[in-house]
C-alpha cells in the first residue's frame, strides 16, 4: 500500500508539473501577442523539460522567464525561418495541385517528400536549440541530420506525438493543461537518448565535450 501511494503521489506530482509549465507556455505566448510569444515560450518550455529529463531540479518560473527573455530574438528568428519555409512548401504544393501542366505534376511527389522531411525535422528543432550551444544554422543542420540518421526514434516520436494530439482532439478539455508540455517532454525524452548516443560515438572517436554538435 505504501508503494502504491508513493506511485500515486509521483504521478500526481508529474501531472502538476506538466500542467504548470503548459499554463506558463500559454500565458507567455499570449504575453508576446502570440506571434512574438509562441517561439520564445516554446523554447522556454523545452528548456524546462530538458532539465526534468536530465533529472535536474530547478526553479520553474524563474528558469522559464529567464529563458524566455534571453532567447526571445533568437527563437523568433528561428520561428521566422520555420514559417517562411513552411509557407513556401505549402504554396508549392497548392500550385502543383491546381496546375493543369503535366510537367509540373511530376514535382508533386518530390514536394510531398520535402514536406515530410520538413515536418519530421521540426520534431528535433527545439530539443537541439535548447541542448546545444550553437547558431541557428547549426540548429537546423543538426535537426535534419539527427532526423535522418535516427529513423526509429524519429518514427516513434512522430507516432506518439500524433497519437497524443488525436487524444486531445477526442478530449479538448485537456488542451489548456497538456497540449504543449506533454509533447515537449516526449520529444525531449527521445532526443536526449539520441544526443547521448551521439555523444558516446563522438567520445569513442576522441572528439571533445559533452555538448559537441554533429
Amino acid at each position: 500500500m505504501e508503494g502504491f501511494m508513493k506511485g500515486i503521489f509521483s504521478v500526481s506530482e508529474w501531472l502538476m508539473r506538466l500542467m504548470y509549465v503548459n499554463i506558463l507556455w500559454i500565458v507567455f505566448t499570449l504575453l508576446g501577442l502570440v506571434v512574438l510569444g509562441f517561439f520564445p515560450a516554446t523554447t522556454a518550455m523545452f528548456a524546462i523539460v530538458r532539465k526534468w529529463v536530465m533529472k535536474e531540479e530547478l526553479p520553474v518560473f524563474k528558469t522559464f522567464w529567464t529563458t524566455y527573455k534571453s532567447e526571445f530574438l533568437r527563437s523568433n528568428l528561428l520561428g521566422l525561418i520555420i514559417i517562411v519555409f513552411g509557407f513556401f512548401m505549402y504554396s508549392n504544393i497548392k500550385i502543383v495541385e491546381a496546375t493543369t501542366v503535366p510537367l509540373l505534376k511530376l514535382v508533386y511527389i518530390p514536394n510531398v517528400i520535402l514536406i515530410l522531411i520538413y515536418s519530421l525535422t521540426l520534431l528535433y528543432i527545439f530539443p537541439v536549440l535548447v541542448h546545444f550551444d550553437i547558431g541557428l544554422k547549426g540548429v537546423v543542420k543538426n535537426a535534419i541530420v539527427l532526423m535522418t540518421v535516427n529513423p526509429i526514434a524519429t518514427f516513434t516520436m512522430a507516432v506518439l506525438t500524433s497519437f497524443f494530439y488525436f487524444i486531445l482532439y477526442q478530449f479538448p478539455g485537456l488542451i489548456p493543461f497538456f497540449s504543449g508540455s506533454v509533447p515537449a517532454f516526449l520529444l525531449m525524452f527521445f532526443c536526449s537518448h539520441v544526443f547521448t548516443k551521439i555523444l558516446h560515438e563522438q567520445q569513442g572517436k576522441g572528439l571533445r565535450g559533452s555538448e559537441t554538435p554533429i
